[in-house]
């Protein structure tokens, strides 16, 4: 900590935007801030209108909300694209001026012991066991509770999301023989230049003699004021009247389906506004927002209780995601999209809609009367990204419901075929490419003594398999276990060490106990082998017993871990116990476990799916035709070989990615 004297507050308020000042004064209706000491951090002083605030409401909520005396106007009437106006009553247009909501916020604080502070803070803050610490410049702050509203910080954007900017210029204007109809406001005029963005114009008419003529650009790059007053100036030209300037508006908002970073600091540290997600992403809106969210905050204070956000349905993100999207790649659209849901939609319908108050039905009706086909088209892309990069883990729970499913039809081919195809792509093909992970190859015949000692090693399991088979299976389940645990403790970000062995065991044990027939009928095949006998006099309760307590342990192992993953590998192990010992094991292996080592490869190497695959193809030819080689010798217990050759060509494998672990962990994890 700093040598810089401490001020000891109750409430700490980063940010005096419209958020925290809608906390701050609900606060104060409710008496929660007597006898209270304050702060603030804020750079800006707050003395213009920055910015108007627009939303629409009912009369009863907008007196819930306490709003009422900030209102400076309000339309009853909303005219969008070439409809004429419509009525939207039960709810009103509101219109709160920035600089009348701060100037309340000051009125209210003047009473209260407060500190300002006039700087931008961008650090963290220091954690004690009921307070924060925040490090200024020349001061710092130890505070009980916080309410940061700073702007957010956006993680990195996948393929299948979007960041654009809502930026506007306005001019309020006092105009010279012409008279508004000060009922009416127009939402969305698109009757301007697109230029290759969706754009379009507010108009917001105050009095009979002023109004707001705002234009409002949807899109990756912002409006310049010379754009925008070139747009304003033709716009306001069509009227044909004189006007005077009063003010001038401009400002961004975020257009964002990438999620938010933030640090959970604990139930004291409250995120408002747009970083709390706050911001509709397809329309800019957050004021009402905001307002609904103080409520909720001095309900939870006012009764004593941790205060937690209550999740939209996770299809209006979907819905935003796509409309985005088409913004992004295709802007000209914007115009088309809008102009069908305000022409075929009654205004009410659409501002349910923006609301998210609306029913699945309903929103399926109004999706029925836009452009279908383009949201069709980013839907499926949007879809097709989701499903290729879903965690392994969660994909092979799929696998293994619609290999249940196909079983019950009659139609196990499908599972093979996808299990062939799986086992044949990146199954055998990631342990193919074990040779580029090897440093120390730089010519041809560095390379093919890295191929002798592979085989070697292979082949010495076999010598063990040939003379001490009990030893060898032991050893086979061991380093099997080791790898497993490895390779998904590295994707799941989870330490290495003995846990990593335990989850192996956990996924060898589940699969091989569950299929005890099957597994006694495979290590019949392997001559010499003793194990089996005492795994065959297991009784029938024995095996229930065991079986439960293999569940059990499973669960309460990824419990212990805090891991979704393991739990969902849990649940699918399970499951896959109706299918065949076969089928069982190669879902876990291709689907889970080789697209983890699989993963971990292309990152490490840099090298693209397909170019991975050649370079593995010669190798992955190799391995199959030694193992299929061994097979026709031993042609009258081919099953039995398999399993051997399988564990002999795995064994130097294990080797390989351990070596490549050890490396590269730190930059996997």
């Amino acid at each position: 900590m700093s040598n810089n004297s401490t001020e000891s507050v109750d409430f700490l308020f980063i940010g005096m935007g419209a958020a925290n000042c809608l906390l701050l004064l609900k606060m104060h209706e409710n008496g929660l801030l007597q006898n209270k000491k304050l702060a603030i951090i804020e750079p800006n002083s707050k003395m213009v209108n920055d910015r108007n605030f627009c939303f629409w409401a009912t009369e009863a909520e907008l007196s819930r909300l306490s709003l009422g005396d900030l209102v400076s106007a309000k339309w009853q009437q909303i005219k969008v694209v070439e409809r004429e106006f419509q009525i939207i009553a039960p709810v009103n247009y509101y219109h709160i001026r920035g600089i009348d909501l701060y100037n309340k916020a000051k009125e209210v604080l003047k009473g209260q012991e407060i500190k300002y502070y006039k700087e931008l803070f961008q650090g963290k803050p220091q954690l004690k066991s009921s307070s924060f610490i925040i490090n200024l410049t020349k001061n710092n702050i130890e505070a009980n509770k916080v309410f940061d509203s700073r702007p957010p910080l956006y993680a990195t954007a996948e393929k299948n999301q979007s960041h654009l900017l809502q930026s506007f210029y306005g001019w309020e204007l006092n105009t010279e023989g012409y008279t508004f109809d000060t009922s009416t406001m127009v939402m969305m005029d698109f009757d301007i230049p697109q230029n290759n963005y969706c754009q379009f114009m507010y108009v917001l008419p105050f009095t009979e003699n002023t109004a707001l003529f705002e234009v409002t650009r949807f899109g990756k790059e912002k409006i310049t004021r010379e754009e925008a007053e070139k747009i304003l100036t033709e716009y306001v030209g069509r009227f044909n009247f004189s006007y005077q300037i009063l003010e001038e508006e401009k400002g961004v908002i975020p257009m964002s389906s990438l999620k938010i970073s933030t640090t959970d600091n604990g139930e004291n540290w409250i995120y408002t506004g747009a970083n709390a997600n706050m911001i509709k992403p397809t329309t800019g809106y957050a004021f009402h927002n905001m307002a609904i969210d103080a409520n909720k905050h001095v309900e939870a204070m006012l009764n004593q209780k941790a205060f937690t956000r209550e999740k939209q349905p996770e299809r209006f993100k979907f819905y935003d995601s796509l409309l985005l999207k088409i913004l992004e790649e295709t802007p000209q659209n914007g115009k088309k999209i809008f102009e069908h849901l305000f022409n075929h939609i009654p205004i009410n319908n659409v501002l349910t809609f923006l609301s998210e108050k609306s029913s699945l039905s309903k929103d399926i009706l109004i999706f029925s009367k836009l452009p279908i086909f383009i949201f069709l088209s980013v839907a499926f892309k949007d879809i097709y990204y989701r499903f290729t990069t879903l965690s392994p883990s969660y994909f092979a729970l799929i696998i293994t419901i619609v290999s249940l499913l196909s079983s019950t039809l009659g139609l196990e081919e499908v599972v093979w075929l996808f299990l062939g195809m799986g086992f044949l792509s990146v199954g055998l093909s990631h342990g193919a490419i074990d040779y580029l992970t090897d440093i120390t190859i730089h010519h041809r015949k560095q390379l093919l003594k890295f191929i002798v000692s592979y085989l070697l090693k292979g082949a010495f399991l076999g010598l063990i398999w040939l003379f001490l088979p009990d030893l060898a299976l032991c050893v086979f389940i061991v380093f099997s276990a080791w790898h497993f645990g490895q390779a998904d403790f590295r994707e799941w970000k989870h330490k290495q060490g003995p846990n990593s062995f335990v989850w192996g065991l956990v996924v060898l044990i589940t699969i091989l106990f569950y299929h005890h027939a099957e597994t006694i009928a495979v290590l019949q095949h392997i001559n010499g082998l003793q194990v089996h006998h005492v795994l065959s006099g297991l009784s029938v309760n024995q095996l229930f017993i065991g079986k439960m307590l293999i569940s059990i342990f499973s669960i309460l192992f990824a419990a212990y871990q805090k891991s979704k993953f393991m739990l969902v590998t849990v649940c699918y192990l399970l499951l896959s116990s109706m299918l065949p010992l076969i089928a069982s094991f190669g879902i876990y292996f291709v689907v889970q476990h080789s697209f983890h080592g699989w993963r971990h490869l292309k990152k490490e190497l840099k090298i693209d799916s397909y170019n991975l695959w050649l370079k593995a193809l010669p190798f992955s030819m190799g391995g199959a035709l030694i193992i299929l080689a061994f097979m026709l010798v031993n042609n009258k217990d081919y099953i039995g070989m398999f399993f051997i050759m399988l564990s002999c060509i795995s064994m130097p494998h294990v080797f390989s990615m351990h070596s490549f672990y050890e490396r590269f962990g730190e930059k996997l994890s």
